[in-house]
């Protein structure tokens, strides 16, 4: 937020036992998104007006709840747009990833890893390869192979922006 990103890309190599093999791309879980979604909707009523903005509205007989619950809403819908964002990054991430790597059969999934949670844009964490599987060690020890992989990530990045969906304001 405070550098103004309009994407959050975490970058790991996953471990498991040996016979996991692939990248995955994980997005927040759907319910987390949910409880976030309330919660923001929550926070935006109580921090609308101050204690002492208030008090002044009401002592002119204003009534603060019809701004309070436009500004929820518009909350709410961030956090839905932001959701949207994501899936739609996701899903161009693991087309142009799976062009240079192999990829786990499930490769779009959802968690609730906690820096997935706090971003305010479209966020992915990328789990490149399993460390415990030796074909997927040696190809990230490779430099060809992490070129090949960070060049499909970059086209995934530069083709999302492409979307005018992405060029929205938040």
């Amino acid at each position: 937020e405070r550098n103004k990103a309009a994407l959050f890309i975490a970058v790991h190599a996953d471990y498991a036992g040996s016979h996991a093999r692939g990248a995955t791309i994980y997005t927040l879980r759907e319910s987390t998104a949910a409880a976030l979604q309330r919660s923001a909707k929550s926070e935006v009523v109580k921090a609308v007006l101050t204690s002492k903005e208030l008090s002044a509205a009401e002592q002119f007989g204003g009534d603060t709840s019809a701004v309070k619950a436009i500004l929820a809403d518009l909350a709410e819908r961030e956090v839905a747009v932001t959701k949207e964002r994501t899936n739609v990054f996701a899903r161009q991430v693991i087309e142009f990833m799976s062009a240079s790597t192999p990829m786990q059969r499930n490769a779009d999934r959802e968690a609730n890893f906690r820096v997935l949670k706090t971003a305010k844009v479209p966020s992915v964490l990328i789990e490149l390869a399993y460390v415990t599987n030796p074909l997927d060690a040696r190809n990230l020890k490779s430099e060809h192979w992490r070129d090949k992989v960070a060049d499909s990530i970059v086209t995934a990045i530069e083709n999302y922006f492409s979307y005018q969906i992405a060029r929205l304001p938040m």
